[in-house]
């Protein structure tokens, strides 16, 4: 089975939006999405490149996310992978795995309006709690992308 670029940027977006609702330590946060960027955007397949053992030679990818890279080809799974989905409750990840939604605006959502999961975040947005609260400009932009790719209608109370 060959692993998609956007599958695996994906994996490692997910990774850093888990640490950082996790509240783990910003660079290594910074450091994932960034690998999740360059691996989105190869023009070429990830596995051509370990292949040539020509990964790291790209921006953003260390010896860490090599090493993460490879077991994922191989194993489709990695350690730091499974702690995340064994420490994160499964609605949270739901929640971290839309697009444009990041650890800190799950983690915004879940304190405030109790946003523990994906139906609880359409659920608000359709009743139109969400608009009601004042969010940060990287936390609405995190709803609204969100809601983007929901396609949820936007209701005002």
């Amino acid at each position: 089975m060959q692993t998609s670029n956007r599958e695996l940027a994906e994996v490692f977006r997910f990774l850093a939006n888990a640490l950082e609702w996790q509240g783990e330590n910003a660079f290594k946060v910074r450091a994932y999405r960034l690998a999740a960027d360059t691996l989105e955007g190869l023009n070429e397949p990830v596995e051509e490149l370990v292949a040539r053992n020509a990964l790291r030679d790209l921006p953003h990818i260390g010896e860490a996310v090599d090493k993460k890279v490879r077991q994922y080809l191989v194993e489709g799974t990695f350690p730091a992978l499974e702690r995340v989905k064994e420490q994160v409750p499964a609605g949270v990840q739901a929640l971290l795995r839309l697009p444009g939604m990041t650890g800190r605006a799950a983690r915004a959502l879940q304190e405030r309006s109790g946003i523990e999961d994906v139906e609880a975040f359409r659920r608000a947005m359709e009743d139109g709690s969400l608009q009601r609260e004042k969010w940060t400009p990287a936390v609405r932009e995190a709803i609204s992308k969100a809601v983007e790719a929901l396609q949820l209608p936007i209701h005002s109370s």
